[in-house]
């Protein structure tokens, strides 16, 4: 009997991201009103992207996310 061929695991390519905070550059704080710009920072299924995919940095992500689910919870942006 042959032995098994062994199947590597593919890894999914992401896009690369910018490494400079969008936030920290325009000196600019994530608000629910600009729901626009936090629609981004959402996949197809209403996921957050991290942070590695997002390219924000700690401080930003964190407020970015409040500011997330106080747009849901107002009906901006789906669940």
């Amino acid at each position: 009997m042959p032995a098994k061929k062994k199947f590597k695991k593919q890894i999914k390519k992401l896009r690369p991201v910018s490494t400079k905070c969008v936030y920290c550059e325009t000196k600019a704080i994530p608000s629910y009103k600009n729901y626009d710009l936090l629609s981004r920072y959402l996949s197809d299924r209403g996921r957050i992207f991290s942070r590695d995919r997002s390219g924000i940095c700690a401080k930003h992500q964190r407020k970015m996310a409040d500011e997330i689910q106080r747009a849901r919870f107002l009906g901006l942006l789906p669940f």
